[in-house]
């Protein structure tokens, strides 16, 4: 467990923290000029990360067209942006060094704050960067709670889950609260049974975005990686133990049965699981969500 704050004043230049949040420009973007390229953009930034892939992991290529006359119509500019600050500074290290369409290309360090380092890396980004250091199969998740929101609205279905993550190789875990909410306006089974699937799958992929996301890598200069948890980051609300133990068995309610024709088939959907759902509503839901 660490503090990230802490960490960064302590190491210095020798370790670097990887935190699964988008990373800074700061330190990890590197400028890319000097490209002659005669396809599509997006043809030239796959060409990029290829090129660049092999000193690490990158999280975002961008290439520019150079507005420089005739000739420049087929020269481009770019930035690739490493979640490794170490990554970057290798790169640099090859400027003069590196070929790309059969002639050198140019390097420098870009820095430039972007405004989102404080954002979360999406779901897939974060499972793809743990695996790149840690291997496949290096996580397993478990779902802790899975239940409606009794604060939901009427014309919405909401529900709260709480995901727990682990790395059994390094000894860690991570707990993740997700909320999702799905607007229900329809009285119909189908449409019903599709905002409670839809509010379930939201609510799980949030959870294990929050469990993701406290995961820090940590990156030695002699090459080791390590990881740890961030304990500062605070999830929507504090987990409540009671989700865990089995709920009160009531034997005797008061009700009013006209009431209870009508939502009998609505409380029904509450409890069947994703695949019932998706054989209902003939559409096929992701076990993983």
């Amino acid at each position: 467990m660490i503090v990230l704050d802490h960490l960064r004043r302590s190491c210095r230049m020798d370790v670097d923290v990887i935190p699964l949040r988008i990373p800074s420009d700061k330190d990890h973007q590197v400028s890319v000029s000097g490209l002659w390229w005669d396809g599509t953009q997006e043809d030239l930034e796959q060409e990029i990360r290829k090129l660049f892939a092999q000193y690490g992991p990158i999280h975002r290529v961008t290439a520019r067209r150079e507005a420089c006359g005739a000739e420049g119509d087929n020269v481009w500019y770019g930035y690739v942006a490493y979640f490794s600050a170490f990554d970057a500074e290798e790169v640099l290290r090859q400027s003069g060094k590196m070929i790309f369409g059969g002639r050198r290309i140019r390097l420098k360090k870009k820095n430039r704050l972007n405004g989102f380092e404080n954002h979360g890396l999406s779901l897939h980004k974060s499972q793809e960067l743990l695996m790149h250091y840690f291997g496949f199969n290096c996580w397993t998740s478990e779902i802790v709670y899975l239940e409606r929101d009794d604060e939901e609205q009427k014309d919405s279905v909401r529900y709260i889950c709480l995901v727990r993550v682990r790395m059994p190789k390094e000894g860690l875990c991570s707990e993740g609260l997700g909320l999702g909410e799905a607007p229900c306006t329809t009285q119909s089974p189908q449409g019903r049974g599709q905002s409670v699937a839809c509010a379930r799958r939201f609510a799980i992929n949030s959870a294990m975005k929050a469990a993701f996301g406290k995961f820090v890598i940590i990156k030695l200069r002699n090459g080791k990686v390590t990881v740890e948890v961030d304990t500062t980051q605070t999830d929507l609300q504090m987990y409540d133990p009671l989700w865990d133990s089995t709920e009160v068995e009531v034997n005797d309610i008061d009700h009013d049965p006209e009431e209870e024709d009508s939502d009998e088939e609505f409380a029904m959907l509450q409890d069947i699981d994703d695949e019932e759902l998706g054989a209902l509503l003939d559409i096929t839901i992701s076990k993983d969500a």
